[in-house]
This record gives structure tokens, sequence and C-alpha cells, in this order.
């Protein structure tokens, strides 16, 4: 074998123990990745759980419809009318007003088809009021002793056992009516209540 031949022949062998040693590198580095995902698998597997847990129990971004508070739901009860005196030209009103919503609402004014005119006053004053507050998830009862309605320039003076019609306006909520008796606020029947449907808005036969 000439020297050239010789030359070429080394240099194979070198080309070939390097690929060798590359291939040993590249598959002990493998291994290496492999038993370090081995060790780090149970790691990042309790990683991964606490991440999710977190998404799923961290606060959301408020959408625009859970952003916003519930608006005011109105219920109303326990109303009723003091039997009017001898001679009145007037008659106060009663009722509890219940807020089951989110949001505050005001009670701005009322009507009923026995009285002209409404008016929300206080107790302690003969000035009219221009509104009265309902808190949000709270109620207000208006009584004689407190905030309430006054009814005049009525078209019919009521008596004990009569069936009022009250209709109820609300900034927010409008208008909401509630059968009110003339007497103690629980002397109100079902009937009461079915005979007075008949005549929605206008005042019953005598």
């Amino acid at each position: 074998m000439d020297t050239d031949e010789e030359l070429e022949l080394a240099a194979l062998e070198q080309e070939a123990a390097l690929l060798e040693a590359r291939g040993r590198r590249q598959r002990g580095g493998a291994a290496r990745v492999r038993r370090l995902l081995q060790l780090q698998a149970p790691v990042l597997i309790a990683l991964a759980v606490v991440l999710l847990m977190w998404g799923r129990s961290a606060p959301q971004p408020a959408t625009a419809a859970t952003a916003a508070a519930s608006p005011a739901l109105i219920g109303m009860s326990s109303a009723h009318l003091d039997p009017p005196a001898a001679g009145a030209t007037t008659l106060s009103a009663y009722v509890t007003i219940r807020n089951n919503g989110g949001t505050p609402d005001r009670l701005v004014g009322a009507s009923s088809p026995w009285a002209g005119t409404i008016n929300l006053v206080d107790a302690s004053s003969p000035a009219s009021l221009p509104w009265i507050i309902v808190p949000a998830h709270g109620s207000v009862t208006l009584k004689a002793s407190a905030d309430h309605m006054v009814l005049s320039d009525l078209k019919r003076v009521p008596k004990a056992g009569d069936t009022i019609q009250l209709n109820l306006n609300f900034a927010d909520s409008g208008t909401v009516y509630v059968f009110a008796p003339v007497g103690p606020a629980d002397s109100l029947t079902v009937l009461d209540v079915v005979n007075a449907m008949k005549y929605m808005d206008k005042l019953p036969p005598q």
C-alpha cells in the first residue's frame, strides 16, 4: 500500500472514530435528558396540577354582565289604610317595600282610582317628600310615625273593609300596584284581592 492510500485510510479511520465519539455523546445526552425527565416528571405534574387549581380558583375578569349590579326587584307587603274619621278628607296609607335587587330604587309617587292626589310625607313635617329611597337588599316600612302616603281629593270616602288599589311609582322599577284593606294589614283576604282586580284602575261599584 503506497503512502497516499495509507494517508487516505488513516483519514477515513479518524473520521469514523470522530463519528462514533459524536454518536456516543449524543446517545449519552439523550439518556441524560431521559433520566432528567424521569426525575422531574413528578415535580412537573405537581406543578401542572397547582397551576390548574389556581386557574380555577383565581378571580376571573369581570364581564359586562357580572360587573353590573343586579337591578332593583321590588315587592310589597302589609299594605293597609287607616279607617277614615268622620268627615275626613284625607286618608293615610302604609306599606312595607322590599328591594331584593342589588341596586337601590326610589319611590317617587303614587296614584289610586280612589284619590285625586297621593303625597309622600314625613310624619315630622307637613311638606311632601320628593322620593323615598328603598336600599338594595333592604326594605323600608311606611308607617304613621315615619314616612308614609297620604291620599287626598278623595273621589269616594272608603269605609272599613274596602280594598284600595294603590299604584306605587318607582324611579327604576316603574309602577308596581298593591291592594290595601281599610283596616288592619292582616285583614286582606284572597277573595278581597280577586274582587278588587275586577275593577282595576277604576272605582268599584258601591
